[in-house]
This record gives C-alpha cells, structure tokens and sequence, in this order.
C-alpha cells in the first residue's frame, strides 16, 4: 500500500512530476498531446536541478536603480547639470530599465529548470519553471530514495 503513496508532487511549464516511493510519474499538462509517463525508479538515471545565475539581472537592476536616483535628485551636479525636465525624462528611463531587468532576477530566483534522465523513450525530460523550493526538494527525495533501494 505504501508503494501507492505520492510522496511529492512538482508543478512545471508544461509536466506535472510526482514522486513516489517505487516510481516516477511525469505527466504533460499541456492541452494537445497530454501523455503521462511512469519511470520505475530503479531506470531513472538523474535528477538534475539546474539553476540559472541572478547575477547579471541583479547587477542591471541596482545600477539602473542608482542611474535613477542619481538623475532625479541631479545628485553629480559638478559633473552634469540637468534642468527639471532632463532629471524627469532620465529618471523615468532608468526606473523602466530597473523593473525590466527586475523581471528576469525574480524569476530566476524562485524557479529552477529540472532535467529527469531514464533509460527509455523519451530518454530526457525538461521541465521549466518548477517552484526553486519544490525542485530541490524533489531531488533531495528522489536521492535519498535510490540510495537507500
């Protein structure tokens, strides 16, 4: 009966991947084509959690960030002296570059991309978008469960 128990589950782009305690059940969410596949977990070779860098994103956002504040307070006056309106124009670009590249840093920071890897057909599964919380924790299971069987 324990064999039946879902142990986890994990939401992503398009599957739907649930652990339990004897196999891996993947299913596509998508509205055409929506096949379910069932690993047994003895032929999953990995399960690989794959987090992209913020960096980049975070970098852009605080530097446009301080370009705005810099430009609306006319902060480096001895360098640039902008009239009112060049501040207003300047820090209204800034600030619409700081929330576009926030975007990119937030979903980084709270989705992971997961790749499952078995000995079938389809041999690789990419499952984008997976709460950051969730994936590791999947993994983390799943670890534990194929070293201890």
């Amino acid at each position: 009966m324990s064999e039946m128990k879902e142990l986890l589950t994990c939401r992503g782009g398009k599957y739907l991947i649930s652990l339990h305690a004897d196999r891996l059940v993947i299913k596509g969410t998508g509205w055409t084509k929506a096949k379910t596949y069932e690993l047994p977990l003895g032929r999953v070779r990995s399960v690989i959690v794959e987090r992209k860098s913020v960096i980049p994103f975070a970098t852009a956002t605080l530097l446009a960030a301080i370009i705005a504040l810099l430009s609306k307070y006319n902060a480096l006056w001895f360098l640039i002296n902008l009239t009112l309106e060049e501040r207003g124009q300047f820090s209204a670009v800034a600030l619409l570059a700081s929330v576009v590249s926030a975007i990119p840093t937030i979903t980084r920071a709270l989705f992971v991309n997961m790749t499952v890897r078995w000995d079938g057909e389809p041999s690789c599964f990419h499952l984008r978008f997976v709460l950051s919380s969730g994936g590791r924790r999947l993994a983390r299971r799943f670890q534990e469960l194929s070293a201890a069987g």
